[in-house]
């Protein structure tokens, strides 16, 4: 029971931002995915009728665990299961959730995530090429929204995050009826830069012999994708802050411009701002450019997509019908940090359908001895509390676990003050609601 003194972690403030919910999304046999919110105060697990949620999955025991809200936190408990609790590996007898966390019970995998309730979800979403998981339902809302906008909008995110595939998903909700015309900023030599750009005339300079359009009139009455914009010489930006500013281009040699109509989309891999402070992104384009900035979570960030993405991509290199996937294969895939992110995901079905495509089951020992050097932090055997305050949050947090949420009796065994405990707890729900004002915008 919760004493009457324990504030609950869920309760928002004034910001109108979401709440989030605590659920565990889990992959069973054949693909088959179940989420179960965590909205009761226990939840039991196991095959057996009158469980909470029903795994059927081959070990899981009739009651195999429970899940438990003590205090501030959730744990799960094995309830002397055959097969045992794994949670990051590990077998539990009784262990705290965090968001990222794998569960395993059996053949069953679960990975805890924290959305707002009307994404947790169990089902992807495919538009074109690109997949969107519950760890994406809230961008995919957004990029629904302003698709069929002329917003300028840049498209954030780490390497192989998926910039390309949102930005194409954008101009499929754009309704334009011209073409996706992406260029690869990287690739232009910033000499001709603004001639690839903006078009030239025949003998304009030394080795035009025939006369260009330029990237930006390729993409008339569509969408013109700029990736890695920041690579774009200084020289080059003030002149296309002019064709966004102006609607026209002026290609080089010539003396008159020619309008266009064209919707802007850009990718970068760092903040508008960080790049403007490194003097590689002018300002005035920066701040003309933000009409609305999308952001991607690195993979490791949302755990719960890695299963039904590494599911679709195996289907789509295997011609339709995938081999099954062991339990600790997908387990393992959930914690690896992945740090080329879907590109390197989606790299890695390739390489075992090719590889092992002829077998029945997919199975750990097959993946390359290289992978898994990165893992999640959860799995680490250092602490994950770095900072003192973090250390003293991780604490008080296991305490509240041992005193059953009796926020009086944790405070004292670990020689805090009542007032630091709440202090420690208000500032991590101010972070969370930060966090969810982030996902708002």
């Amino acid at each position: 029971m919760l004493d009457e003194t324990t504030r609950r972690l869920e309760e928002t403030g004034d910001s109108g931002a979401p709440a989030l919910t605590t659920a565990i999304l889990w992959n069973l046999p054949d693909a088959r995915r179940v989420v179960s919110p965590l909205e009761s105060p226990r939840l039991t697990l196991g095959r057996g009728e009158g469980r909470d949620v029903r795994l059927e999955a081959a070990g899981v025991s009739r009651f195999h665990a429970e899940i438990v809200r003590e205090g501030p936190v959730y744990v799960v408990l094995d309830r002397n299961s055959t097969n045992g609790t794994y949670v990051n590996g590990d077998r539990v007898s009784h262990s705290a959730l965090s968001a990222g966390d794998v569960i395993r019970l059996g053949e069953a995998i679960g990975v805890v995530m924290r959305r707002p309730l009307e994404h947790t979800t169990c089902t992807e979403v495919v538009v074109g090429d690109a997949v969107f998981g519950p760890g994406l339902a809230e961008l995919l809302s957004m990029l629904r929204r302003a698709g069929p906008t002329l917003l300028p909008i840049v498209i954030v995110g780490e390497t192989g995050a998926g910039k390309d595939a949102v930005a194409r998903v954008l101009h499929h909700f754009s309704g334009r009826p011209g073409p996706f015309h992406a260029v690869n900023c990287a690739a232009l030599p910033a000499t001709l830069a603004e001639a690839e750009l903006f078009g030239y005339r025949k003998g304009a300079f030394t080795g035009a012999e025939q006369a260009a359009v330029g990237h930006f009139r390729r993409a008339d009455g569509g969408t013109l994708f700029l990736d890695e914009l920041a690579d774009i010489p200084l020289p080059t930006q003030a002149k296309l802050l002019r064709a966004l500013q102006d609607g026209e281009v002026m290609p080089l040699g010539e003396s008159k411009s020619i309008v266009t109509d064209v919707r802007l989309l850009a990718a970068v891999q760092q903040p508008l701002g960080e790049l403007v402070k490194a003097r590689r992104l002018r300002e005035d384009l920066a701040m003309r450019l933000q009409g609305l900035v999308v952001t991607i979570p690195p993979l490791r960030e949302r755990r719960e997509d890695i299963p039904l993405l590494f599911h679709h991509f195996l289907r789509r290199h295997a011609g339709g019908r995938a081999p099954n996937v062991d339990p600790r294969l997908l387990e393992r895939l959930i914690r690896y940090d992945w740090p080329g992110n879907v590109r390197e995901l989606e790299l890695l079905a390739r390489q075992l359908v090719a590889l092992h495509g002829h077998e029945r089951v997919l199975r750990k020992g097959m993946l390359p001895e290289s992978f898994g050097a990165s893992v999640t932090p959860q799995a680490d055997a250092a602490p994950r509390a770095r900072s003192r305050k973090a250390q003293d949050l991780e604490r008080l947090k296991a305490a509240l676990v041992a005193n059953r949420g009796n926020m009086s009796r944790a405070a004292a065994s670990i020689g805090m003050s009542r007032s630091r405990a709440y202090r420690l707890l208000e500032s991590e729900q101010r972070s969370e609601r930060s966090e969810a004002d982030e996902h708002r915008r």
